[in-house]
């Protein structure tokens, strides 16, 4: 691929995007132009990206977003927030900490930061509001905590992530996140704990008797059980993680319908279209994705920019500060999904030849991309946010950002010793 080749698909993608044409579509176009650029048969493109589709694994991004969205309008974000604060409601900043464990809960679910955020900010944040804290902090701390479900299984980007990088178990890549989703939490909370105090936030409320709380956890135990059926059956043998998805929609859907009786016949419809909303999103994006990772390849791109980072960054240190920023940035203006599945063929060469496995970068490209959630100007997590706390958009960053930077460290601490991914391995 020529220079003038480059700059044209480059500068074509960019001007599908200054004219808000969709990502995905944006993609998909800049893809034609570089096929036809390049004097490909854009016949290929299509078959590329149709059988891109034809995967067994796939299948559970739209099964776990749909078990998602059941759990929250079934009514198992309210008990799992009921149960946080039952533990936790007492202490300085206690809403705010309720909210990153029911986010560390609820990500446990539903594998999606957006619908996480929405599950529980939609509950949280007027709570908070109303607790004295600011509307900015509420929100901010809300869209950072929804980040958390795209490193705890079941995660949707873990499982674009075993299908852009060849030889990796979506299983073992559930592992891989265990603990860096425990880390990102606590990188959460140390800050919010802190902001909260200095301002005299929460801390307002009795702290919970046994009594209450085994009350709370008699309420939750649907809630609790379902990460332990879908990761007790994928560990098991009984269900591969595809299966795992199935088995939690219909959970999930058996649990609001007739147990807490809180999904009813008038918003079926209104559950599933919201899934199925958020699923084609997903999918669109996938097949373009995978095919400009196949365009890169062909072209010997990725050997490219290795070669030419590696001329002027020496040493494993600095290659991981340069990854790390690059994902940063990426993160700021492309979505998640769409930059795993781009740039997983473009920089785990660079990391590779230092000995970093593939579940360890699949982690260290998933939590850095993940802090794009809450950066503008793409920022999903703060815009659901702002939307829910009716502040602007800007106030929900400034309030973001204490617990932003707890999260950056959290991800230096992830980059930089493997075994916090590896440890279960």
């Amino acid at each position: 691929m020529s220079s003038l080749e480059v700059t044209l698909t480059v500068c074509s993608f960019f001007l599908f995007i200054m004219f808000q044409v969709p990502v995905a579509i944006a993609l998909g176009c800049t893809l034609f132009v570089a096929f036809y650029s390049l004097g490909f048969d854009t016949i290929e493109l299509a078959l590329d990206a149709y059988q891109s589709l034809d995967s067994f694994p796939l299948l559970a991004i739209p099964m776990f977003i749909l078990a998602g969205t059941l759990m929250a309008t079934g009514g198992v974000a309210q008990r799992i927030l009921d149960l946080a604060d039952e533990f936790v409601g007492h202490l300085p900043g206690g809403l705010a900490i309720v909210t990153i464990f029911a986010s560390l809960l609820f990500g446990g679910l539903s594998g999606s930061a957006p619908a996480t955020v929405a599950a529980i900010g939609t509950i949280t944040i007027p709570a908070m509001i109303k607790q004295g804290y600011s509307k900015g902090f509420a929100a901010g701390l809300t869209a950072c905590s929804g980040v958390i479900a795209i490193l705890v299984p079941p995660s949707n980007p873990m499982i674009i992530y075993a299908l852009a990088q060849p030889g990796t178990s979506v299983s073992s890549m559930f592992l891989s996140g265990l603990l860096p989703g425990l880390l990102l939490a606590l990188g959460i909370a140390i800050p919010a704990y802190w902001v909260s105090k200095k301002n005299n936030w929460g801390g307002t409320r009795e702290a919970g008797t046994w009594k209450t709380r085994l009350k709370a956890t008699y309420r939750a135990k649907w809630a609790i059980l379902t990460p332990v059926i879908i990761l007790g059956g994928i560990y098991s043998g009984a269900f591969t993680p595809t299966e795992s998805a199935a088995v939690a929609s219909l959970y999930a859907f058996i649990i609001g319908a007739f147990v807490h009786k809180e999904i009813k016949l008038n918003n079926v419809f209104s559950v599933f279209s919201q899934s199925a909303i958020m699923s084609v999103v997903a999918m669109f994006l996938i097949p373009f994705a995978v095919v400009l990772g196949k365009l890169l390849s062909s072209q010997q791109i990725p050997e490219l920019i290795t070669g030419s980072m590696s001329s002027f960054v020496d040493g494993k240190v600095m290659t991981i500060l340069l990854v790390i920023a690059l994902l940063l940035f990426v993160g700021c203006f492309m979505d998640t999904l769409a930059s795993i599945i781009v740039l997983t063929p473009l920089l785990y060469p660079m990391l590779s030849q230092y000995g970093i496995s593939q579940y360890h970068f699949g982690i260290i490209l998933i939590v850095c991309l993940g802090l794009g959630f809450v950066t503008p100007p793409l920022g999903g997590n703060l815009f659901i946010a702002n939307q829910i706390s009716k502040t602007s958009v800007q106030k929900v960053f400034i309030g973001a950002l204490p617990t932003l930077g707890g999260m950056l460290i959290a991800a230096l601490l992830i980059a930089f010793i493997p075994q916090i991914s590896e440890i279960f391995l």
